[in-house]
Parts: C-alpha cells; structure tokens; sequence
C-alpha cells in the first residue's frame, strides 16, 4: 500500500515587536508522523532576521529554544520537492500536539511591522 502524504500549515500573526508567541496547534486525527518541515512568512526577510522559535511535537522537542528561524527557511530556487527540513524516520503523532514559541527579536535589517509566521508540516497519513 502507498503512503500518502499531506502538508499542514499553521500560522499565526506577529503584531508586536519584541514580543514572544506561544502557539498550541492540533494535528489531524489521521496523521500518522511528520516527515518534515518549513518555516516561511509573508514578508520572509522579517522571519530570517528576526525569528527564532522552539518547536516541540506530541511532547518531542525537535528544535530548542532560541533555535534561529532562518535555518528552517527554504528560498525560492529550492527544488519544491527539496524545501523541507527532513526529520529522519520522522516524528510520531502522539497526542498531536504541536507547539511553538516564538520570538520576534529587534534587528536593524528588518524594521518592524506585523507580519504572519507558518510552520508547514510534512506528515505522513495513517
């Protein structure tokens, strides 16, 4: 039997400088693990200069806090098939819970205005 596979995004607006957000966000019932995943924003300048986050799945922390937002991103001439960060043999749904925190961080490249953040999920149906 084939595996199929679906792409979760999950996102959330950053609307103050400076500030932390602590997200909790539910995987589908059907998702069996997640075999990978991106972060990218609206305006992906802001997300590379100031972003950092720690990203926690079903109890798992994959990336610690403080963990810097740009090496999650992908740029565009990025083979579309080769734009997510690979997890191994992936990471069990459990509970699915997935939660981030995340920190905007002042920095002179990127002034401040709102901008939206999302996690993308490669996950793997049961």
């Amino acid at each position: 039997m084939e595996s199929k596979y679906i792409h979760k995004t999950f996102s959330f607006q950053v609307d103050t400088a400076g500030a932390n957000y602590s997200k909790k966000f539910d995987l589908d019932k059907n998702v069996r693990v997640v075999l990978g995943l991106l972060m990218s924003a609206a305006d992906p300048r802001k997300l590379f200069f100031r972003g950092s986050q720690r990203i926690e799945i079903s109890g798992d922390e994959l990336y610690p806090e403080d963990y810097e937002s740009k090496l999650l991103m992908s740029g565009i001439s990025v083979s579309p098939n080769d734009k997510y960060v690979n997890l191994g043999n992936g990471v069990l749904s459990g509970n699915g819970e997935v939660k981030i925190l995340y920190k905007d961080t002042e920095n002179v490249n990127a002034p401040f205005e709102p901008y939206k953040v999302s996690l993308v999920l490669k996950c793997e149906l049961k």
